[in-house]
């Protein structure tokens, strides 16, 4: 008796995870695709971190960084839109020191240009490269979003919309009353995605450039998106949890609780480089909820299976009656990472890698490279 108080007191300070999980439960959801009603398939990935290995090897190759996942394009054109952490800065000639050395070209010289010792920093290019692989909608929330200071956020920003990809989780320093999250019309339903992060790994964030998971405004931003006529689902996408662990601390289920309860349709993780589980969860007003702690390693150098494998994960959305709108399926294919490059995973794959998603998602809603994702998710859609 006594072990199990001081394991529940552990639970409630965020000590051990608070759930123990079953292993790959498979996910249903009552909802439905009608005829001519609104459908959206949203696909989503983890951690984009170019580290040293990756980045050089750009450098001596194409300059393009989509060399390293263009294989995985075509997953995202299965569906309708596409979200994706870009993890660290991609500041135009900015030092770790905020230092402004102007345009020195595509290199990588660990001064301007960094993807190691914790501080990064990624040539712009690399926000055309993720939109012409078809990332739609990029969150720049996360530990690494100050790596390079307010002027960091201000340039990656500014180069961001630029090159027409939008952001979430941070806002330009001049922009006090900037927006964290944005709406878009996907299929004519419209999605409000907002970013945010449990940590800036201590580096202050004085001009209130970026979203805390965990302060009362993140939550009360969810609810006030949720309750706008001109909004249909809010997904919400954390950088949260502990580094390599592969279940979520209280805190992580917690907070996707209270996103969910605010009025989130889905909360979709990062930051542990590993994989976390995913959960269907119930609100306190009946609602389906779709819930991922943490999508791991979409792109990183990082070694093991654990953290070289990951997944694109996908959502389907269509309207209800009410004209919200509800899940209707979920499915996942599997990614890994082979040198320096990042390949799809289908059913005959590598065993290490598929115990290691199915462990986490199941097989039932696994998607196969060549197979229908409209069949995955609406069994209703052509």
């Amino acid at each position: 008796m006594k072990n199990k108080f001081f394991k529940s007191l552990a639970v409630m300070l965020g000590i051990l995870p608070s759930v123990t999980w079953a292993q790959g439960q498979d996910l249903n959801f009552s909802g439905r695709c009608q005829e001519n009603s609104p459908f959206a398939a949203i696909s989503f990935v983890g951690d984009v971190l170019i580290h040293k290995m990756l980045y050089l090897n750009v450098v001596s190759e194409s300059k393009d960084f989509s060399q390293i996942w263009r294989s995985i394009n075509p997953l995202f054109a299965k569906a309708h839109f596409s979200i994706a952490n870009l993890e660290g800065p991609a500041a135009m000639g900015i030092d770790a020191q905020g230092r402004d050395w102007g345009d020195v070209g595509f290199i990588y010289d660990d001064r301007v240009y960094s993807g190691t010792n914790m501080v990064f920093n990624y040539h712009p290019r690399i926000l055309e490269n993720l939109r012409n692989s078809g990332i739609d909608l990029l969150t720049l929330a996360n530990n690494h979003s100050l790596d390079r200071g307010a002027i960091g956020i201000d340039k990656t920003v500014n180069a961001a919309r630029s090159y027409g990809i939008p952001t979430v989780g941070v806002r330009h320093s001049q922009e006090r009353n900037g927006a964290y999250y944005k709406t878009v019309s996907i299929r004519g339903i419209n999605v409000a995605f907002v970013g945010c992060t449990e940590s800036t790994n201590g580096r202050s964030d004085s001009k209130s450039q970026v979203l805390n998971c965990f302060k009362p405004e993140a939550e009360s931003l969810v609810r006030e998106l949720a309750g706008r006529s001109d909004v249909d689902a809010v997904i919400v996408y954390p950088h949260w949890g502990e580094e390599y662990k592969q279940s979520p601390n209280s805190k992580q289920v917690a907070g996707a609780k209270r996103f969910l309860d605010a009025g989130a349709v889905a909360v979709v993780g990062s930051h542990p480089h590993v994989l976390q589980p995913w959960d269907k969860y119930v609100t306190k007003d009946g609602r389906e909820t779709f819930i991922v702690y943490s999508l791991g390693n979409f792109v990183a150098g990082q070694k093991d299976v654990e953290r070289r494998a990951s997944a694109v994960m996908y959502l389907g959305l269509a309207k209800n009656d009410q004209g919200k709108a509800q899940i209707t399926g979920v499915a996942y294919t599997p990614t890994v990472r082979n040198g320096v490059k990042i390949y799809p995973m289908g059913s005959g794959g590598d065993r290490a890698v598929l115990n290691y998603l199915n462990k986490h998602y199941g097989t039932q809603r696994m998607l196969d490279i060549n197979e229908s994702l409209g069949l995955k998710l609406c069994r209703s859609l052509p």
